[in-house]
Parts: C-alpha cells; sequence; structure tokens
C-alpha cells in the first residue's frame, strides 16, 4: 500500500508538435477517454496526500476545461511556462509541493501503467525507478549499470548516447519515486551540459536513487506497460494493446467475443457473463450489458445504452441513451436514442425513435410486449403502450401517444379500424 506521505505528480508540458494533429495530446481518446484520464485514473486509485499535473500554456485551457467537466478537480495545475525538460517541469511543481514526504513522478502519455506497478514502487523504502528491458530501445534512456553488482550507475539520454550505449535494452520508463526532501536540493543542482540544452529529472534522480539505496525495478515483460506516446504511430500501438486488454478482461469474465480482431469495446464497459458479441459491433464507454444477450454483427451500441438479461441488438442496429427491458429485441436496421424498452417488446426492422426536434432531445417510451411493425418512425415525445402493435411504415406523431393493448397503422397513425369493431 502506497505511503500516508504520498505525493503524486503527472508531467504533461509538452506542446504536442509531434502527434501534428493541431490538438492536445493529452486529450487523444483512447478506447472512450481521453490519453491522459488513463494516467490520471491509475495515480488515482493509490492513497495520496496531494495530486499536481504540470502543463504547459499552449494546451492550459482544453485540457483544463475537460478536468472540470470529468471531475478531476482533485488535481492542481501547474504550468511550466516553457518546455526546458524534464527537470524543469518538477521544478516548476516544487513550489506548491511540501518540503517532505515522497514523491511518485509519472508521464501523462504512458497510459498503460497499472495500480499494482505503481504501488509496489511507492513501497520501496530507499525509492524506485521503473526501467524496462525491450527489443527496440530507440528514443528512450539507456540504463547503464555498474558491471558486477549491477547497482545504477547512470542514465543516457538518446541524444547524448554514444553507439555502444544505444545498444543497451534496458530503457528508463519514465516513472520516479522519490525523496522531496532529497528532490528539492537536487533539481536546485542540475545544469543544461547536454545535447538538448535541459533540465534532465534523469541526473537528479539517479543522485538520490544513489545516496538512498534506492530501487532499480526492472519489468522484463512490460513493454506494452510503459509504452508511451510521442506521435500517432505510437498511439495506434497503444490503442492497439489497450483494446486487447480490454476484450481480455471481458473474455475471462465470460463473454463469447466471437471475433475479438473486429469488436472494439471501450473503457468502463459492463457485459454480464453468457452474452454474445458477434463481429464488427461497437460498444462505447459507459454500455452496460446484462447477462445472455445478444450484440450485433455491426451493431453500434452509444453511451447510455443499458441492455437486460436476455436483451438482444442485432444488425446495423445503434442505440443511444437506450434501456432495453429484459428479453427485448430490436434485430435489425433501426435507430433508438433516447428510449426505454419495456420487457420482451419487438422492434422490428427500420424502427427509428426520433428523438431531435431540432432544438432538444426527446424520450420515447415503448412499453412490455409492445410490438413495433418493420418502418415505424416514433417522433418523441411518445409513449407506445403495454402490449401495443404499430403497423408496418406507421408514423407515430409527438404527443400521440398509443393506448395499452391499442393497434394503430398509417401517416399518421392511427388506431385500426379492426380494432374498433
Amino acid at each position: 500500500m502506497a505511503s500516508p506521505e504520498l505525493h503524486i505528480l503527472v508531467l504533461a508540458g509538452g506542446e504536442s508538435t509531434r502527434v501534428k494533429t493541431g490538438t492536445p495530446k493529452a486529450l487523444l481518446d483512447l478506447c472512450g477517454q481521453p490519453l491522459l484520464g488513463h494516467i490520471l485514473d491509475v495515480a488515482g486509485n493509490l492513497t495520496a496526500q496531494s495530486h499536481t499535473l504540470v502543463l504547459g500554456p499552449t494546451h492550459q485551457a482544453p485540457i483544463e476545461a475537460w478536468m472540470q467537466k470529468a471531475g478531476y478537480e482533485a488535481w492542481k495545475v501547474v504550468i511550466q511556462p516553457e518546455a526546458k525538460g524534464t527537470g524543469d517541469a518538477v521544478r516548476c511543481a516544487l513550489a506548491s509541493l511540501p518540503a517532505t514526504g515522497k514523491l511518485l513522478i509519472l508521464c501523462g502519455d504512458t497510459p498503460l501503467l497499472e495500480t499494482e506497478t505503481l504501488a509496489f514502487l511507492a513501497e520501496q523504502v530507499g525509492g524506485a525507478l521503473l526501467t524496462c528491458l525491450v527489443d527496440n530501445p530507440t528514443g528512450y534512456g539507456r540504463i547503464l549499470r555498474e558491471e558486477e553488482s549491477g547497482a545504477l550507475l547512470k542514465i543516457v539520454e538518446e541524444d547524448d548516447a554514444d553507439e555502444e550505449i544505444r545498444k543497451v535494452c534496458e530503457i528508463n520508463a519514465g516513472v520516479y519515486f522519490l525523496d522531496l526532501e532529497a528532490l528539492h536540493g537536487a533539481i536546485a543542482h542540475l545544469d543544461t551540459q547536454n545535447a538538448q540544452g535541459e533540465l534532465y529529472l534523469t541526473d537528479a534522480a539517479v543522485a538520490i536513487l544513489s545516496d538512498s539505496d534506492g530501487t532499480v525495478v526492472c519489468l522484463e515483460d512490460g513493454e506494452d506497460e510503459i509504452q508511451g506516446v510521442n506521435d500517432l504511430v505510437d498511439f495506434a500501438e497503444v490503442v492497439a494493446s489497450k483494446r486487447q486488454n480490454i476484450l481480455e478482461q471481458h473474455l475471462l469474465a465470460g463473454v463469447i467475443v466471437v471475433d475479438p480482431v473486429t469488436t472494439f469495446i471501450e473503457t468502463g464497459v459492463t457485459i454480464g457473463a453468457g452474452t454474445t458479441i458477434h463481429p464488427f459491433s461497437v460498444l462505447r464507454a459507459g454500455v452496460k450489458v446484462g447477462r445472455g444477450c445478444s450484440v450485433g454483427p455491426f451493431s453500434h451500441l452509444r453511451p447510455g445504452t443499458e441492455l437486460a438479461d436476455g436483451a438482444e441488438v442485432g444488425n446495423f442496429v445503434e442505440t443511444k441513451n437506450a434501456k432495453l427491458g429484459l428479453g427485448a429485441k430490436a434485430k435489425h436496421l433501426s435507430y433508438l436514442g433516447d428510449a426505454i424498452i419495456g420487457q420482451k417488446a419487438n422492434i422490428g426492422c427500420g424502427t427509428i425513435t426520433a428523438n431531435y426536434d431540432g432544438k432538444n432531445k426527446h424520450q420515447t417510451i415503448i412499453g412490455d410486449r409492445a410490438f413495433i411493425g418493420s418502418g415505424t418512425v416514433l417522433v418523441a415525445p411518445v409513449k407506445v403502450g403495454i402490449g401495443s402493435i404499430t403497423g408496418a411504415g406507421a408514423i407515430v406523431p409527438k404527443g400521440k401517444d398509443v393506448a395499452d393493448g391499442q393497434t394503430v397503422v398509417g401517416v399518421p397513425a392511427r388506431p385500426h379500424p379492426k380494432q374498433n369493431g
């Protein structure tokens, strides 16, 4: 468990120039959540006295706006006026941190780090550095060790490394657990005598860990976990790893994913055991699916969708903020937005809940055991009663509710003449 005197610092002060999108790298959508949100959530799983985020002025406004909307008010934002290295970023943050305690330092673009790894680092008495053995160390700082003892000697950045050092495959993962009092002193003595003319946090970290007999924790099979995002090629690799992790969690929980390669499930989706997800289905963040359901192929379940046990959503069906009751079915080519659908209701092919009037969204309510004929348009707000029926191609205008047990047909929909004798 993390130390009670723990403080957490996340560095995200870069200008995102290498992603070339013109937008903050931190806000790239990674499986339904901004990239930065993943690392803030993992760090937030640890018990800490404070949480600090370093940002640059270029993207400060959009990132802070997202944080406020997403509920990250506990994180204090510190601005690094110029991108002058990780050591400078830490120096900017130290003014708002206490003089004593322990500091866990993370990079904001390493979203696959796991809580267990960070918790283990934060238990090391003399501080810790996270490293990893990788097949291709290009771009990373290399770990140099004393030949006989294996003790940490130095971290050499790519631009400062010669050909021999660049062959080293143990790299710095950019995660540090350091004593705050020692860090204050070490940062004050950093200089810019290096290839990039920057203040290197690595220099301070090595000095602190050497003096405190700190621990170097090497992940020998953790290349995916420490993967950073410098450009969109890196980001695509991180997305693939995150998708795979999410799918594995659902498979191990008893969810039948017919073709994981073509199935997209975002973070925060819950799916009950025994449910089958067919190929080319997309389940967005926050979707809830019960036990024994069937989704797809080619289904798109957007945020706010909830399927009760045994519900079925079939090919080319899109749902948004829709709740389907026990055993409800929508098997073909339908859009169900802002809808509540009762138990064992049957939604015919081509059904549309017309939820948007150009200014506001409105709700459609479909009762238990209702039968919605193919091609029906339900113009919200509207209710279709328990056990009621709409004929094929019917258009039910807004406010023209269908009573329980009633059958309506036509455009606009009216009670079926035979029903009235």
